[in-house]
């Protein structure tokens, strides 16, 4: 069992905190925040798998980006499940910056530089990667991408949070030029508060 209770979160969200494996240097973890896992014990509205409902989709959805087309799928790479002292977490890849630290989410990079021209290639490649790879990508949000490389390879826009079906009735898993229209609305709009500044 991986011991988390007393480790610091490198990254806290509404859902869940992340930690830096114990263990594994390249890889992190992921756990539901304890008042939802008590929240979810108290109401008979979760389905089957609780609040461990996001591992499943997200799981479900880099499968489908790696059936979908050969090469890098533009999400970090779902590694598997594990036992910790905050309950069941979510193993995934650990998508490295330039400098060896934790990539910069695409939040970050625009306080930090704007709008560049380099943002807007990035960002106008994650849109490609998306639609080869048919990832259904439910909340294109800057915080929910990283400018970094995994593997060796170049630096790209990749998804580490916000992908997979959501639905009650499966729309997007069920159309490809639907799921990509989708994806071109949201992107548009990701663009717009990009270039407002706006994160």
């Amino acid at each position: 069992m991986l011991q988390l209770s007393q480790a610091t979160p490198i990254a806290t969200g509404k859902h869940r905190q992340v930690y830096q494996h114990p263990e594994q240097p390249g890889q992190l973890v992921k756990v539901i925040r304890a008042d939802l896992i008590e929240n979810a014990a108290a109401t008979a509205r979760w389905p089957r798998t609780g609040p461990y409902r996001g591992y499943v989709r997200e799981f479900k959805e880099y499968l489908a980006s790696r059936h979908a087309a050969p090469g890098p799928t533009p999400l970090a790479a779902v590694i598997g499940l594990a036992d910790t002292d905050l309950g069941v977490g979510l193993v995934v890849e650990k998508i490295l910056g330039a400098d060896g630290a934790l990539a910069p989410t695409l939040a970050t990079w625009l306080g930090r530089d704007g709008f560049t021209d380099a943002m807007r290639q990035a960002l106008d490649d994650l849109l490609a990667a998306l639609l080869r790879h048919n990832v259904i990508a439910t909340d294109l949000h800057a915080f929910n991408m990283v400018y970094g490389s995994n593997d060796g390879t170049a630096p790209r826009l990749m998804m580490i949070d916000g992908f997979g079906e959501k639905n009650i009735i499966p729309h997007r898993s069920m159309s490809r030029r639907h799921n990509a229209t989708v994806n071109r609305r949201k992107f548009e709009r990701l663009v717009r508060r990009c270039q407002a500044g706006v994160t």
